[in-house]
């Protein structure tokens, strides 16, 4: 049994707080420079981990109780790289305050989405905790290598 919307939503309040922790240790010069990953930078995961997160909880808004039915099914990786790249362009258009602002409220559309779904299949929680906490974590250890010597 996945654990309970609540105990989602709370692991995924403080998967993000200690992200941004981490991503607050980062020299503000730094936030910009595309190497985290290749070609990203933290402002870019920022902006990345907000935007997957509102595109999880929109799909699950949109099945209405319906079964679950993965979202990522039916595109290739091509599909998801296009996404990424819509999604980067527009983040690189705004400033890191605008950034982190846009990423909070893209995170209280998503709790407001997440706590409005009717019954939770165990499958529809783990693609929330997927697409939420562990995707920070897997972009927290990037942010880490970045911050080390």
């Amino acid at each position: 049994m996945m654990a309970t919307r609540e105990e989602l939503a709370e692991a995924e309040r403080g998967a993000w707080a200690e992200f941004m922790a981490l991503v607050g240790r980062v020299p503000r010069e730094r936030r910009d420079v595309r190497e985290v990953v290749p070609g990203w930078s933290v402002k870019d995961l920022v902006w990345h981990n907000a935007g997957w997160m509102l595109f999880s909880a929109e799909a699950l808004a949109k099945l209405d109780g319906k079964p679950f039915v993965d979202p990522f099914s039916g595109h290739d990786d091509a599909h998801f790289a296009a996404e990424n790249e819509l999604q980067l362009e527009a983040g690189r258009r705004l400033s890191w305050d605008e950034v982190v602002d846009q990423a909070e409220r893209q995170r209280a559309r998503t709790h407001e989405l997440w706590a409005g779904l009717g019954a939770v299949s165990d499958e529809a929680a783990a693609f929330f905790a997927e697409e939420s906490t562990v995707h920070y974590e897997e972009h927290a250890e990037e942010i880490r290598r970045f911050l080390s010597p």
